[in-house]
């Protein structure tokens, strides 16, 4: 006879199955279930349970090797998984993505190891939902998933559109353990004495994610009492909210398509519905790379301007006297793949048509170590881009970020460069044109002073004590 945890654990399994709309009783060999499992205590606790509610002949389960993990441990777990699920004689298909590939793509990107990861993740998935013609393939997050989700989303700036958290359903996938807490599924897997895996990268902090879960959350936890349930529960009236943006950006998309709009008609609407229609209007057009939105912001004060331009990689808007239009381009050649200038004394600058870069004489220079103190001011040709003045030793190089770069963080640590753009999302193709300003001879271990993007509508990285 089954525990009241277990029953209570398998009772919510089915509920969050029909509160995704799927009717139990359609399942069947032409149109079976399908689960993806990882071999980590979420996913497992949803195959025993739904091994439990169903026949294993309606049942089809996936798992996928990223291939990022040293292969005995992710190709462990996929092992785990089949061997699981030959002990209950349901159907496994594993999906082996080749070691480094994802890696690789990453570093040719302006996508985390994480977000392509999920992209070949979500590919699979979407061929196996197809092969197996399953009426749904089930996915393990749960409670605990959805309150990072949502604290990741608020600390990268999201709006309401992200502030509704993990979907529930999404075409024929769907997640039946969103109203399931971590603890729950392990108290469940216990009972029922079946272990699970553990991915060794949970632990890294170096993940946005990880750093959540391992040192924002019990830092909540301690502190707020009832934060989970309060974020929760403003995650369900951002839903809601943007239900009824989507509906009315179908009306609105009625009047517009990929390659223009009627200035007047985008300047009279309000900032929210602007905002959504703008990024929908890019998506068509095919614009695959985050648009800053710093950018959208300078485009909504063109209101009373005549006549406005600005580009952003391969793409321009105007406006005209009619119309805000949307067109690709061939972008010119920045300068070089890789590139080198010198700065050596007052009065010398670079100019090219994203910035200038001028050195001035500050009131009181001085001199170490044979170096000049001076003024460097960085202006951005565009408008709306910041304007930067911080304080170097000459002589300096402007330069490319070259493998290897590190630059001083706030906490006395370093930061890889590499990682500073994968954060910042900049696409690799923007990446040659980020400027890096290190001292030459300077004769000390950190020589690099800024790292300058504003031009490229991202931010600037300046080191603390070269701020004036």
């Amino acid at each position: 006879m089954q525990s009241k945890l277990t029953q209570n654990f398998e009772k919510k399994v089915l509920f969050g199955l029909k509160y995704c709309g799927i009717d139990t009783e359609s399942i069947s060999d032409n149109s079976p279930l399908g689960i993806a499992v990882s071999g980590g205590a979420d996913s497992v606790s949803l195959l025993l349970s739904l091994s439990s509610l169903f026949s294993s002949r309606i049942l089809r389960v996936i798992t996928v090797d990223h291939g990022i993990r040293p292969n005995e441990e992710s190709g462990g777990d996929a092992l785990f998984v089949e061997n699981l699920c030959r002990s209950m004689s349901i159907s496994c298909k594993v999906v082996k993505i080749p070691h480094g590939k994802i890696a690789k793509n990453a570093g040719e990107s302006s996508d985390s190891l994480e977000a392509v990861a999920r992209d070949f993740r979500y590919e699979a998935f979407f061929s196996f939902i197809k092969e197996e013609n399953l009426c749904a393939l089930c996915l393990a997050h749960n409670q605990n998933d959805q309150t990072e989700t949502l604290l990741m989303r608020f600390l990268q700036g999201s709006g309401g559109e992200g502030m509704g958290g993990i979907s529930r359903i999404r075409g024929k996938i769907i997640r039946p353990l969103l109203e399931i807490t971590r603890k729950e599924i392990e108290a469940y897997l216990t009972e029922r004495n079946q272990p699970w895996r553990t991915d060794s990268t949970n632990s890294d902090t170096k993940y946005l994610r990880n750093k959540i879960r391992n040192i924002l959350v019990p830092m909540l936890n301690e502190n707020f009492s009832g934060w989970q349930k309060a974020l929760l529960s403003g995650a369900k009236k951002s839903m809601a909210d943007e239900d009824f943006f989507k509906s009315s950006l179908l009306e609105l998309e009625c009047g517009a398509d990929s390659s223009k709009i009627s200035r007047q008609y985008f300047f009279s609407l309000h900032d929210a519905l602007k905002r959504r229609l703008f990024y929908s209007l890019l998506n068509k057009k095919g614009f695959s790379s985050r648009f800053p939105f710093r950018l959208f912001e300078e485009i909504c004060s063109w209101k009373d301007e005549k006549n406005r331009e600005l580009t952003f990689e391969n793409l321009k808007i105007s406006l005209d006297s009619e119309s805000l239009l949307f067109s690709f381009f061939t972008p010119e050649p920045f300068i070089e793949s890789s590139f080198a200038f010198f700065l050596t004394d007052i009065g010398d600058i670079i100019e090219n048509d994203d910035f200038i870069i001028s050195v001035e004489c500050l009131p009181q220079s001085e001199k170490a170590c044979g170096q000049k103190k001076a003024l460097l001011t960085f202006s951005p040709s565009k408008s709306g881009m910041e304007k930067v003045s911080l304080q170097v030793f000459l002589p300096l190089c402007v330069r490319s970020a070259l493998p290897g770069d590190e630059i001083l963080a706030g906490n006395g640590k370093r930061k890889s460069v590499l990682q500073i753009f994968s954060d910042w999302k900049i696409p690799k193709k923007l990446r040659e044109r980020v400027l890096l300003l290190e001292e030459v001879s300077s004769g000390r271990e950190n020589s690099l002073r800024a790292l300058l993007a504003s031009h490229l509508a991202f931010k600037n990285w300046i080191v603390e004590e070269a701020k004036l």
